[in-house]
């Protein structure tokens, strides 16, 4: 009996000592809206082939996607927008890989924790009617 009251006790103790995992993920900024493609935009082609580039890119560099591609807008400046992620990204503990020279209004960002990695990708449309759509990707190896 008593050691059916000490197992007992001791599967306490290591659930208790057991602590809930840490959200480290990269927060979207605080005024990010869900994006929604419409049919006025002149970005949902463009963002449907970096979508579909970077898994293909992801797949061959052996990482597996782990979320689908998530679409936010937010109505400030495309620099603005890729500052609040990296922002965001080293205080959760993220490193920034160098990034590319910024292209056709666009900047592409990715992150690494470990074996998770993020790319996000701002895309700033001609006319500014959508503001900045950012496009992330999380994949792990």
């Amino acid at each position: 009996m008593r050691r059916v009251l000490i197992l007992i006790l001791s599967c306490f103790v290591v659930v208790a000592c057991t602590t809930t995992p840490v959200d480290n993920s990269i927060p979207d900024p605080v005024d990010a809206l869900p994006y929604k493609v419409s049919n006025t935009s002149s970005l949902p082609d463009v963002m449907l082939a970096y979508d579909n580039n970077m898994h293909a890119m992801l797949r061959a560099k052996g990482f597996r996607v782990t979320v689908d591609t998530t679409y936010v807008r937010v109505l400030r400046p495309i620099n603005e927008v890729a500052l609040s992620y990296d922002q965001s990204a080293l205080a959760n503990g993220w490193s920034i890989d160098p990034s590319l020279p910024p292209r056709d209004s666009r900047i592409l960002r990715t992150y690494r924790l470990g074996t998770e990695l993020s790319v996000v990708t701002l895309f700033a449309e001609a006319n500014s009617r959508d503001g900045i759509v950012a496009m992330r990707i999380s994949a792990d190896r």
